[in-house]
């Protein structure tokens, strides 16, 4: 409509000129000074005419960026289905994890009375997450994650769900700090800032793991602050019960408990960086200030520390994922835990220890115990892909491939051979002549060795073969531990 206007006005303006042309010759000067004046009118309507024709077009134009600027864009990125619009203010990821672990258990025929005679071998689905994750209004962020799998007789249910103000960019910062709160995991050392689908064994060092499940861990309630610049990691997470935690929920014969709470505060960074190498060191500090109530008739309550080994398959009706050191319940008042990092890479190696005690204080005149556990652990990149240290979690990712698999062109995508060591130690006074001062958790030794490879940036599978030493003692002083071996090989998708 509006080139018709156009062409229209234009075929206007060559009518009035030409007549003007034809009847220029028979003019009077008055009846010329006539027309000149009849013609300025039409070419000052004509110009006004322009004028809002330009106008027209200059709001259609604004109008049209404006629509395709609301547009959405539908892009895959490592797999992830992702719908956003141009200008990043509202997006929303599909994301998902399947991890399948099968292992088998190799174990002497003539074990101790008390010690675990039949690990099961077999398989299970170690994670099955199913979730949504994006961004609405430019700053807030949000996510929501199902777990469908679990290790073995655990439950599934929601892993996460929480949402986070981004948009505050004080003193400088070139990332914004993060508010968070909801149920989410929270991350509080070295091993636990790297996400288990980018981890470089099936399981976490099992000290890294106690702490992080006891402090943290999947699906906790909490309520945090984050903080990062390009080298640096911060974060304050205050700390409820996970949403697992049957504790707070009232019964007829007990009543309503209170929750427990506590805090976690991390910080690190990389202290060098270069083309070819960065070093990592942070500290980390975690505590539940007040532990769930174990009864509404009683003020005492008590703490649990044991881990397994670092393998979930073992999942049979007695030992239900086997915890094959177990302090058993301590009364206690509350307890803590901190500890040192260290991590480097240097172009395709990886390298990363962790130091990590927890102290319980108890009620009374009873000694308040003190645990501990460290591993050092690295891998090398067979085909030269590095781990990058990333900022925003303060811990190094994962690993993808620079040339996917395609057996048709000769590529293998990406291998990796990696070896650990960790140590966990739940004794505490275990010679002691007094009882009721012995703690006899058990010391739990592990030597791995994996074998990764990685087909592309959403596939990988991971090959652990394990040593592993228990001892342990039990009340009588007789021993309940155990050496044996363990094979697992992980399949897993992720995007």
């Amino acid at each position: 409509m509006k080139f018709k206007t156009a062409a229209a006005l234009g075929a206007s303006w060559l009518a009035i000129a030409g007549a003007a042309e034809a009847q220029a010759p028979a003019d009077t000067a008055e009846a010329r000074a006539a027309r000149i004046q009849e013609l300025e009118q039409r070419l000052e309507a004509l110009e006004t005419q322009l004028l809002d024709l330009k106008e027209g077009v200059a709001s259609d134009s604004a109008d049209i960026r404006r629509i395709q600027g609301e547009a959405v864009q539908v892009t895959v990125n490592n797999g992830r289905p992702t719908f956003a619009t141009p200008n990043g203010a509202f997006r929303t990821s599909l994301r998902g994890v399947i991890q399948y672990d099968a292992a088998n258990y190799i174990q002497d025929d003539n074990l101790p009375a008390g010690a675990v005679q039949d690990l099961s071998g077999g398989a299970n689905f170690r994670r099955a997450r199913i979730g949504i994750e994006g961004t609405v209004f430019k700053d807030w962020n949000y996510a929501i994650t199902y777990e469908a799998g679990g290790s073995g007789a655990e439950a599934t249910g929601l892993q996460q769900a929480w949402l986070e103000y981004a948009g505050w960019k004080p003193f400088g910062l070139t990332a914004p700090v993060r508010f968070r709160a909801g149920a989410f995991a929270v991350e509080n050392t070295l091993e636990g800032a790297t996400s288990n689908t980018d981890s470089i064994f099936l399981e976490r060092a099992s000290a890294a793991e106690l702490v992080r499940g006891t402090f943290g861990g999947d699906g906790r309630n909490a309520f945090g602050v984050f903080a990062n610049g390009d080298r640096l990691s911060t974060s304050l997470v205050l700390t409820g019960n996970l949403l697992s935690n049957t504790d707070v929920a009232p019964t007829p014969a007990d009543g309503p408990r209170d929750e427990g709470w506590g805090y976690v505060a991390r910080v690190g960074g990389l202290v060098l960086r270069e083309q070819d190498y960065s070093v990592h060191l942070g500290a980390n500090y975690s505590a539940i200030v007040q532990l769930s109530d174990a009864s509404s008739t009683t003020a005492a309550n008590t703490v649990q520390l044991r881990e397994r080994p670092e393998l979930r398959v073992d999942a049979s009706a007695t030992n239900a994922t086997a915890r094959l050191i177990d302090t058993g319940a301590l009364s206690a008042e509350n307890l803590q835990a901190y500890g040192v990092e260290f991590g480097g890479q240097w172009k395709n190696f990886y390298l990363a220890s962790e130091w990590l005690q927890i102290d319980v204080d108890r009620p009374g005149a009873r000694l308040d115990p003190s645990f501990s556990g460290y591993y050092v652990q690295g891998a090398w990149t067979i085909t030269g892909e590095r781990r990058a240290w990333n900022a925003a979690n303060g811990g190094y990712g994962g690993i993808r491939p620079t040339d996917n698999f395609d057996l048709s062109a000769g590529k293998w995508g990406a291998w990796e051979i990696a070896a650990r060591y960790s140590v966990l130690d739940l004794n505490d006074l275990e010679f002691a002549t007094t009882a009721a001062d012995r703690v006899r958790g058990g010391e739990q030794t592990i030597s791995t060795l994996g074998l990764n490879w990685y087909p592309n940036s959403v596939v990988r599978f991971l090959l652990d073969y394990q040593d592993v030493e228990i001892d342990r003692l039990n009340a009588g002083g007789a021993q309940i531990g155990q050496d044996y071996q363990a094979i697992a090989l992980r399949s897993q998708v992720a995007f």
